[in-house]
């Protein structure tokens, strides 16, 4: 591994750098002075072939845009051994969920031929969060949209599975108790008792109290009996909800079969793909597996706060990308679930 400090290169090579990267999948989101701006602060890696990039089972340092050549992802899954799960090419972005999530890799990344990327540092990214959270969301816009890719890509292998398993059906009963349930508006919560609640969540810290006023002016809290769905197999609405009290679990389904994918608790959000990708035909289905109270953000209130209160909307969509990032992880482990099962069969 190999790096080009940007701090010594000619003027004339950096010119170079930054006509590179607006070929690349960053100049749909970042202005030519922010690419610079990048330059400035992150390196250009080069990795030799058959170099290792990231390695699964660890934590990586910060993470990486691939600005030329090829890179296969490896992972070792129960009674294949090392597999490869896939090739990226220019444009896509290593590591990224690892970093978002601050939890080892789910894969390892092998450079196929020399391959040069962009070394998004921690610090970086620390900085964009304090001066230019503008350029942070850009950013993680660009890495959503590619999380939404994954899912997609993962999902569809899910559902072809699931229409050809034995699962389970869901029972006429069951699905008459989906459809005649419903959240309900909740009148009894102050915004004051409100603010207070959310304040003492971790992932409300770095909101002001002006920041709630706002975000309760244009929310609604809800309270949902148990096998309530919130957000419905093909639903397109770009609505967000935050969990104050009991479960709500993420699920795929398909065909009347339902795979569970992960349990969301308190003090987390959860959001639809739709706050990413609007043209995808899929979906996941979140629906609660307790009665639970929450908070729904709609897509009216995010349009309002993405033109109005952008500050807001960067902190909000921070939590959205995050959301994202932890589905995908559940949506690996089904992955891998479904793997085991084709392997026993």
């Amino acid at each position: 591994m190999n790096y080009k400090k940007n701090g010594l290169i000619r003027k004339a090579e950096l010119e170079a750098q930054i006509k590179y990267l607006q070929h690349g999948v960053l100049s749909h989101y970042l202005s030519r002075h922010e690419l610079e701006q990048m330059l400035t602060h992150c390196d250009i890696v080069v990795f030799e072939p058959n170099a290792l990039i990231i390695q699964q089972g660890k934590n990586t340092d910060g993470f990486y845009l691939i600005v030329a050549g090829r890179v296969d992802l490896m992972a070792r899954i129960l009674g294949k051994g090392i597999q490869k799960i896939e090739t990226l090419t220019v444009g896509h972005f290593i590591g990224a969920a690892s970093f978002i999530e601050d939890a080892p890799c789910a894969t390892s990344a092998v450079a196929q031929e020399q391959v040069e990327c962009l070394h998004i540092t921690p610090l970086y990214f620390e900085l964009l969060a304090s001066y230019f959270p503008q350029t942070q969301y850009k950013i993680l816009n660009a890495v959503s949209v590619q999380v939404c890719h994954h899912l997609k890509r993962i999902h569809d292998k899910a559902t072809a599975f699931i229409a050809h398993s034995d699962m389970i059906t869901l029972s006429f009963f069951g699905r008459v108790i989906h459809t005649l349930t419903q959240p309900k508006k909740l009148a009894s919560m102050s915004d004051q008792e409100a603010k207070t609640l959310l304040q003492g969540k971790p992932i409300f810290q770095g909101f002001t109290p002006d920041d709630l006023t706002v975000l309760f002016a244009h929310s609604t809290f809800l309270e949902a009996p148990k096998d309530c769905i919130l957000i419905h197999e093909r639903e397109k609405n770009a609505s967000c909800f935050i969990v104050l009290h009991g479960a709500v679990q993420s699920s795929i389904m398909q065909d009347n079969k339902l795979a569970k994918l992960s349990v969301i608790g308190p003090g987390s959000l959860f959001a639809s793909i739709a706050c990413v990708d609007r043209n995808s035909e899929f979906t996941i289905t979140f629906l609660t597996c307790e009665s639970a109270v929450l908070l729904k953000i709609p897509e009216k209130a995010l349009n309002f706060f993405e033109v109005h209160h952008p500050e807001l909307w960067y902190k909000l969509f921070n939590l959205i990308c995050e959301s994202l990032v932890a589905l995908s992880k559940s949506i690996n482990k089904l992955d891998i679930r479904l793997h085991i099962e084709a392997y026993n069969r």
